[in-house]
């Protein structure tokens, strides 16, 4: 899968190189399929798959069929139940755009994606729970929030980058960004005025994921902003 974003405008192309020749011909067998009925059901596939390869020149058995299916369903070209393939999900426009706007921001919640376009919850549910089936997205829980990622993204970078985009974090990183020449804790509550519980709660993550990094001088602790590393997570 190889996605490429910019703003609204998004292309998408199937990687020809994740199929092979047989799963490329079964895949066309399920989309006529589906053309013709409501859904894809496995149980009912197998036969007329079978069928259609005794009248060609491809040479696949019960067995192998059954493993190209279960090969395509876990590639994500196929979901049980859905009538959809993979290369038709971005042919809806409302779900091209969410899947675009989760590109650009990493981390995005259901909320804000409602808010962004203005459509009801059942109708981003639904584009949602399409993009993330046919595994264009992941969903995950950070705490106790679903929060949404391009599927390149890992699960660690994405904990980070939901770490960084909180309100007080991001207020601190900023800072930094602007005036990196080492500043003390109490520095920081002051020209950020956050309470030092609060301030020292979120420098901690944010040197447990090296994001920002300390150095001891004249016996006061000073805060830098690991900057590259910073410039590298806002550009996911």
């Amino acid at each position: 899968m190889t996605p490429k974003a910019k703003s609204d405008n998004i292309t998408f192309s199937l990687d020809q190189h994740e199929l092979s020749e047989n799963e490329q011909f079964v895949l066309d067998v399920i989309q006529e399929y589906l053309d013709k009925n409501r859904y894809f059901n496995e149980s009912k596939i197998k036969p007329i798959v079978l069928s259609r390869v005794s009248k060609s020149s491809i040479n696949i058995n019960k067995e192998g069929i059954k493993l190209i299916l279960k090969s395509l369903v876990e590639k994500n070209f196929i979901v049980n139940g859905s009538k959809l393939v993979k290369e038709d999900i971005l042919k809806n426009s409302n779900r091209k755009k969410i899947y675009s706007y989760i590109l650009e921001h990493p981390g995005t919640y259901f909320n804000k994606v409602v808010e962004k376009f203005n459509l009801s919850n059942s109708v981003v549910e639904w584009h949602i729970s399409m993009l993330s089936k046919f595994g264009f997205i992941r969903r995950e829980k950070i705490n106790s929030h679903e929060v949404y990622f391009s599927k390149e993204i890992s699960k660690a970078k994405g904990k980070i980058i939901h770490l960084i985009l909180r309100e007080k974090c991001d207020q601190i990183l900023k800072y930094l960004e602007r005036n990196n020449n080492g500043h003390t804790k109490t520095y920081l509550c002051k020209e950020l005025k956050m309470h030092p519980k609060t301030i020292k709660k979120y420098l901690k993550r944010l040197i447990d994921h090296n994001v920002l990094y300390s150095n001891t001088q004249k016996n006061r602790t000073l805060y830098f902003l690991n900057y590259d590393y910073y410039q590298e997570l806002k550009q996911a």
